[in-house]
């Protein structure tokens, strides 16, 4: 049985953060502050608004890893998979790795 190497992307894939917002925020027409308040809703009030604000945040932009518990919250609120947005971060952090190895 032949083996295939799958060849590695060229590109840096994009941060689940960028997708979130350009994807999903910016075509639903919802503000960081608002989603913010639907993430706090879903979260059934564990984390003020303003941890919640900085958090989506430091996804959005790029700093800050997609969590699972970030995902689901995310998750419930489009009515999308936990898995996909966990699938992005995981594509994210083997390409960073491997750049890192190679």
């Amino acid at each position: 049985m032949a083996r295939y190497k799958r060849k590695r992307p060229e590109r840096k894939p994009s941060h689940p953060g960028e997708i979130l917002k350009d994807l999903w925020l910016d075509e639903l027409n919802y503000s960081q502050s608002s989603f913010a308040e639907l993430l706090v809703e879903a979260s059934k009030g564990s984390v003020k608004k303003s941890t919640m604000q900085t958090k989506l945040n430091e996804v959005i932009s790029g700093k800050r890893a997609m969590s699972a518990e970030f995902a689901v919250l995310i998750s419930k609120i489009l009515k999308t998979d936990p898995k996909m947005w966990m699938n992005l971060q995981v594509q994210l952090d083997i390409w960073e790795a491997e750049e890192k190895v190679a």
